[in-house]
């Protein structure tokens, strides 16, 4: 059996983890748009790829090719979208903590139902919410570090025409 402080510290949690899910939007949000830009740039690569590989297959190409082609279809098709660990992933990973802290709520007003099986059902939406969380930290990160590293680049090849950046 759990305790009570062992459900009440999964509560915390739960509020904490639901509060930084909150917090990438927040961080994301004003990033949006280089980070879209971004993702635009990549689309035009990866369809502009597609055409010229599309442009060398022939009916005598490899089952290699033709392969490479759909992979790039695929890349293309899932850039075109709205990032999923921003609407999907985020969203499940909110629900799945409020709903850990609403089971542990319950668990802990009810000291009836506290049985091994109701225990399992409070662990497992804090269990989805924590993988999940892991996943769209991480995809987050990526995106983030893709948008200030391209500025970065940016900033220094002004710096470089101006003259106040020298490689040395």
């Amino acid at each position: 059996m759990l305790s009570e402080n062992f459900v009440s510290v999964i509560m915390q949690v739960s509020i904490t983890g639901a509060g930084l899910i909150l917090a990438i939007y927040a961080l994301v949000a004003p990033l949006s748009e280089r980070i879209f830009k971004e993702r635009a740039g990549k689309l035009n690569k990866k369809i502009q790829e597609f055409e010229e590989l599309r442009g060398q297959i022939t009916p005598e190409s490899s089952g290699k090719e033709i392969q490479k082609l759909k992979e790039l279809k695929m890349e293309i098709d899932g850039t075109k979208i709205f990032p999923r660990y921003l609407g999907i992933g985020v969203g499940a990973t909110f629900l799945f903590y409020m709903l850990s802290l609403i089971m542990a709520l319950g668990w802990l007003a009810n000291s009836v139902n506290r049985t091994p099986e109701n225990e399992l059902f409070l662990m497992i939406p804090f269990l989805f919410a924590n993988v999940l969380f892991m996943f769209v930290g991480f995809y987050t990160l990526i995106e983030v570090f893709k948008v200030m590293k391209k500025e970065f680049e940016e900033i220094k090849e002004k710096q470089k025409k101006i003259g106040k950046y020298t490689v040395s």
